[in-house]
Parts: C-alpha cells; structure tokens; sequence
C-alpha cells in the first residue's frame, strides 16, 4: 500500500486503523513499517553519468529499459572515440511509488523503443543531491581499459552486461598487449567468442610444447606485438588512455 498515493483505489494518508496495526505489531515488524514509512516501500535502480541520474523500476518495463539504456549507452559504446563519460555510478534506491510518479522509465518512447540519448528528456536526469533512501551503490570507472571493460561486464564481481562481439575482442587484444597470451590457452564462455584465435594459433602451440621456457619471453613479446598491430588493423579508431594517447603524439614528434 502507499499511503502518499493520490490515486482513488489507494488510502491518501496514514490511517488510524494503519498506525494500530503498526503499534500491535511485534518489535521487529514494528521497526520494518516505520523504516517504509520514512523511506517508501519500492526499490529502483539508478544509473549515474555526467548527465545526471536515471531511474528505473524493477518490474519487466523498468528491466527493459535499464538493459537496453546499458547495451545502447554504455557496452557498446565504451571503446567509441566519442564516448566521453568518464564514470558510471549505479544505486539502489527506496520511495514511495506516487513520489516517484513522473521520475522512472523516462527513456523510451510511447512505443517502447529506445530513444537516442540526445533525445531523452533533460529532467529525466535528475539530480543525485535529491535523492534519497540509497540503499546501496557501486561506481565503475570508464577510462578505456580491459579491466574497467571486464569489470563492467563480469556477471559475479560486476554489472554483467552483455559483451558485443567487437568489444569483446577490443577486450581480448588490450588484455593480451597487456599481460601476454594465455599460458593454458584463451577459452572462450558463451556467448563470448574471440574473432582471432587463428592469427595467435602458432603463439599458442608454442606456449604449449615442452620447450616452451625457453622462448617463453620472446614469444609473449610476439604476442603482444600482434595484439596491438590486430588493434590497429581492425580498430583503428579505438578509445584510448590519455597516457597513450600522450606517448603516441611524442612519438610522432620525435619522428
């Protein structure tokens, strides 16, 4: 029930019938209908960016729209040059549904469709300083690393979304130039499904026979070498640290 509902099928205020039950309730009981009644009885989620905070319910069309915000906004977009959010903060917040009348699932249209991010509404975003009853909450950092991308997308430690092809394998090759091939070879999870295990099957052979210690630095030097030149090839425009970027302009100069 919501007690601050102007609806007509709901009770408009705390009745006194609604307080007697509260106060003939057990203890604990007691604590848990005080704590709704400060706070609300409906938990949504909130989703952070530079634009300000968006609230979805948890019911299927809240769902819908959160995943697909996520996929559209955030997954598929993380490795994009012109992607410029630099952190992404998720809450899990508590209100009474009439309060938040107006406030959640604010990015689709009247068809159900997801609308562009420049065309969602700007008081759809609304500020972090009014919110209230956060419950819970988690920040992610966007700087363009395998390790903010696989954060993001790691069901157990993370928010689990979907990885699309083509990030997973921006992912694959960063994290290789990174810390080399795979010692026991790289084993794909579906739906995940990394593009370019040919161009790195001589490398894992190599890893994998009974020499292996004794090119092991060299061949990961290899590794990492094709890695990058695969980037560059496939995905020439790829989002980078601005640490790279810095060292890529020097290098241009000193050239």
């Amino acid at each position: 029930m919501d007690p601050l509902s102007r609806d007509e099928n709901y009770t408009r205020q705390l009745t006194p019938e609604m307080w007697w039950e509260i106060k003939s309730a057990p203890p604990e009981v007691i604590a848990e209908m005080q704590d709704d009644l400060r706070h609300g009885n409906t938990y949504y989620t909130g989703v952070e960016t530079g634009r300000g905070v968006l609230l979805f319910d948890r019911d299927y069309v809240g769902n819908r729209q959160y995943g697909d915000f996520m996929a559209t906004n955030i997954e598929k977009r993380f490795f994009e040059p012109d992607f410029e959010e630099k952190f992404l903060n998720m809450y899990e917040l508590r209100g009474w549904p009439s309060l938040m009348e107006g406030k959640v699932n604010r990015c689709c249209d009247d068809y159900g469709c997801l609308l562009p991010l420049e065309k969602i509404p700007a008081d759809a975003f609304v500020d972090k300083s009014v919110l209230r009853s956060i419950t819970d909450s988690e920040s992610y950092d966007l700087t363009p690393t395998w390790e903010n991308y696989y954060r993001l997308t790691d069901a157990s430690k993370g928010l689990g979304l979907t990885r699309s092809p083509d990030n997973y394998d921006r992912m694959t090759l960063l994290h290789i130039m990174d810390k080399g091939y795979p010692r026991d070879g790289l084993i794909d999870e579906y739906p995940d499904n990394f593009s370019f295990h040919e161009k790195f099957e001589k490398i894992e052979n190599r890893l994998s026979d009974r020499n292996r210690w004794d090119v092991y630095d060299v061949i990961q030097e290899k590794a990492k070498k094709l890695a990058g030149k695969l980037l560059k090839e496939y995905f020439p425009e790829i989002r980078q640290k601005a640490d790279l970027k810095e060292k890529v302009v020097v290098k241009k100069i000193r050239v």
